[in-house]
């Protein structure tokens, strides 16, 4: 029997969506759409808000930035082979933050979703509850 350390490190929870067609970008081909594991999610509340302070003026700046391009280039696969459709990140944000902002934030909105960070926690506890109906008997 396998430890709870195991089956947690084993488990298959990263969602994904295939079947993805973007038409204004590439007609007819379909893309695959993955969630992002708890660790890219963090990466990019990170990179979204950021706090300096400055000396002289003694005031504290917070300013806070969209980095979707971030997270759609890391979840944006080729269906076919399931490689991502730009490994190289950088390279892929710097295409994508010139692409339309509807696209872009259709698909962050889409990675969202299948990274489960759409919903609160009381909403993923009653989802849960109801797939596991009665429970074990």
């Amino acid at each position: 029997m396998s430890s709870l350390k195991d089956l947690i490190r084993n488990a298959d929870d990263i969602k994904t969506e295939d079947d993805v067609e973007i038409p204004e970008w590439a007609p007819g081909v379909m893309f695959q759409v993955c969630g992002l594991p708890s660790d890219d999610w963090e990466t990019y509340q990170n990179r979204a808000s950021t706090m300096t302070r400055r000396d002289s003026a003694k005031a504290v700046e917070m300013s806070v930035k969209s980095h979707k391009a971030w997270i759609v280039a890391k979840c944006l696969r080729e269906q076919e082979t399931g490689d991502l459709v730009f490994p190289d990140v950088r390279e892929g944000v710097a295409i994508l933050s010139k692409r339309s902002a509807g696209i872009v934030n259709g698909l962050f909105n889409l990675c969202r979703h299948l990274s489960d960070d759409d919903r609160s926690f009381e909403q993923k506890v009653a989802a849960a509850e109801a797939d596991f109906g009665d429970g074990p008997s």
